[in-house]
């Protein structure tokens, strides 16, 4: 038998050191290029490891749930390494639809062989045939509405709209527990949403959180997506105005933000609550949690005479966003301890603070699984630390923008209203959003959930 494939490797080997941790999951958002012994992948391998590692990590529990089935033993018991190679060989046997079953589990199979564990190719390669078994027809029609897969156990939602019949049952015969697996959401999450929001919300949300989200580009001038614009072909009209959904190769994206500066690439939810500010005209603006800037370059876009001062605690991040504006005439990047020099000047003070991400899982797979109340609370108390610390920046008659990409009430309004209380402000202007686009709608309708409100002096 050949030796495997790199792009499987790649995927496989980072896989196998995130399933032990599982819910914690972290592999997501790491950086770096996917290689193989040492080895950077080409463009190709590259593209095909990293779509397994985000199918697994978007799918863990639906694939968890079918990998199970066909298991002889608890699942606990399997080898977290085992776990990595069943679930990474059943998102492409199930979700790929486009790869020959034979190349997946002789790769995989050859791959667990060198994990060295006595008898582990032997048992991933039969419990790979009983996978492939399950495996039906992919329709859609009534089979495929939320109402029919909901109340059966043997139908996997698809990302698409459609959903994927299996041969047997596999799913849960709790309701709850059937649709957490089924769209691959954490279970304390969609009890949480059932008790705050109710039962309808919480499966709109959880069936939100199953489809892919596209990239959406904002602050482009009307004369980029002209007709016989380059790129134009590739910019799809948003829903929302002044925004576009991509539709071309990530390399002619690089291209298109390098020709236009001002335009980045930021989902039109993530956008609106930098906007409740809009009327103001502050001098000088803190953001306090830039990240790697994209509400950053909005501002400066808005309050086009405010000197903006951007800092962030990760160090990762603070680099970039040095690197993203080292020529920006207006926008200054600085540590946290430099921000001495605005104590008590800062007009429009933004506060877009770590929460639970709630409102962004499509985009954020991992936050599907690890949230619960205790993890809730912490946030919570990590965002009310971070108000604390920022209230001597602002002016006297300074205004506060709070902002979450969260549905959580105890993180949003209940939050912003602590924060009027404590800074001697009031909540002036709200605005929460919640998720938009269900699975088969097309992405110009796409849009994640969101919060923000902006603080006043009374």
């Amino acid at each position: 038998m050949s030796a495997p494939s790199p792009a499987r490797v790649a995927a496989l080997d980072r896989l196998a050191r995130q399933a032990g941790r599982f819910p914690d999951l972290e592999f997501v958002d790491q950086g770096g290029a996917p290689a193989a012994a040492g080895v950077p992948l080409d463009a190709r391998d590259a593209s095909l490891a990293r779509a397994i590692e985000h199918t697994v990590a978007h799918r863990w529990m639906t694939l968890a749930a079918i990998a199970r089935a066909c298991v002889d033993r608890r699942w606990e018991n399997v080898d977290s390494r085992v776990q990595a190679a069943l679930l990474a060989a059943g998102a492409q046997l199930f979700l790929f639809g486009n790869i020959a079953d034979h190349a997946v589990v002789d790769d995989t199979v050859e791959w667990t062989k060198g994990k060295g564990q006595r008898g582990a190719s032997g048992f991933v390669n039969a419990v790979l045939r009983k996978m492939i078994a399950l495996r039906g027809e992919v329709v859609d029609g009534a089979d495929a509405a939320p109402a029919s897969w909901r109340n059966r156990r043997d139908l996997v939602p698809l990302g698409d709209g459609r959903v994927m019949r299996l041969t047997r049952e596999v799913f849960s015969g709790d309701h709850v527990q059937r649709v957490a697996e089924q769209v691959s959401l954490g279970e304390d999450l969609l009890l949480h949403w059932i008790n705050t929001a109710g039962r309808d919300r919480a499966f709109e949300r959880a069936l939100h959180a199953l489809r892919p989200a596209p990239t959406t580009i904002a602050g482009l001038p009307s004369s980029a997506s002209a007709p016989g614009a380059p790129f134009a072909a590739s910019l799809v009209p948003h829903d929302e105005p002044g925004f576009f959904t991509w539709a071309g190769e990530h390399r002619d994206l690089v291209a298109l933000l390098a020709a236009h500066p001002s335009a980045r690439v930021q989902d039109a939810a993530s956008a609106q609550p930098m906007r409740l500010a809009d009327t103001l005209r502050p001098r000088l603006i803190l953001d306090a949690c830039a990240g790697r800037g994209t509400k950053t370059r909005q501002l400066a876009e808005l309050h086009p005479d405010a000197e903006i001062v951007a800092t962030d605690v990760d160090g990762n991040r603070l680099r970039s966003l040095a690197l993203a504006f080292a020529e920006h005439p207006r926008v200054k990047v600085t540590t946290p301890e430099g921000l001495r020099r605005v104590v008590g000047r800062v007009d429009l003070l933004v506060l877009d603070v770590p929460c639970s991400n709630s409102g962004v899982l499509p985009r954020r797979p991992e936050a599907k699984y690890r949230f619960n109340r205790a993890r809730l609370d912490s946030v919570i108390r990590l965002q009310r630390q971070i108000v604390e610390e920022h209230r001597l920046f602002l002016a006297p008659e300074g205004a506060v923008l709070y902002s979450t990409c969260s549905l959580e009430s105890l993180e949003n309004q209940q939050q912003a209203d602590w924060a009027a209380g404590r800074l001697g402000r009031r909540v002036a202007r709200v605005e929460a959003r919640e998720p938009r686009g269900m699975p088969g709608e097309p992405d110009s309708r796409y849009s994640d959930g969101s919060f923000g409100a902006l603080l006043t002096p009374s």
